[in-house]
């Protein structure tokens, strides 16, 4: 199973991605979005992934996990975060993907990334990986936050229009994926 909380559709978009690999290479894959699907059940493996907004995965993302800790543990699962967007972090913090995405393992900035490290110990993911974005700035908002953020003038020097998801890169990691499933099926 892949889920996916996503606000605008740039996650759903990798989760597809994701699922389309997996298929590609033997796996009965369904992507599922984790919002509207709340149980993790009946899988041999689980890839599931957020949106990343303000340094911090989307609530359904975080409840998903949560609500399925129990199963998920008892399962191969991997992880990703989708964002920020390209060149949108400022200086860049670090060399770490995750901690330009996600924030700092500690000190200010890190309640985002603590959340989701503890869920993924607790899940025991076998990997995280980070993602670059899309952006569409027609696309209607979808909370208050988004609207003030796009109010401000200097947004679209911030915050590029377009598409960065890497397409290879996703799914090279997915087809790695589904030849450790595949090993952890046979043992």
């Amino acid at each position: 199973q892949v889920g996916y909380a996503s606000r605008h559709g740039g996650t759903q978009g990798i989760a597809e991605c994701i699922a389309d690999a997996l298929t590609d290479c033997g796996a009965d894959a369904v992507v599922v979005d984790a919002a509207t699907h709340p149980e993790a059940s009946g899988f041999d493996g689980y890839v599931i992934g957020s949106g990343v907004y303000m340094g911090g995965w989307l609530r359904e993302g975080l409840e998903y996990l949560e609500r399925n800790s129990a199963t998920l543990a008892d399962k191969p699962v991997w992880l990703f975060s989708s964002g920020p967007l390209r060149n949108t972090v400022v200086p860049q913090r670090s060399a770490d993907p995750m901690e330009n995405s996600l924030g700092p393992l500690d000190g200010p900035g890190s309640g985002g990334r603590k959340k989701v490290e503890v869920l993924a110990e607790a899940v025991h993911a076998r990997d995280h990986r980070v993602f670059d974005g899309a952006y569409d700035p027609d696309a209607a908002p979808t909370n208050l936050i988004e609207r003030v953020v796009r109010a401000v003038p200097t947004i679209k020097k911030v915050l590029p229009a377009g598409d960065f998801r890497p397409w290879p890169q996703i799914d090279t990691w997915a087809r790695r994926i589904a030849t450790d499933l595949a090993a952890a099926t046979m043992a």
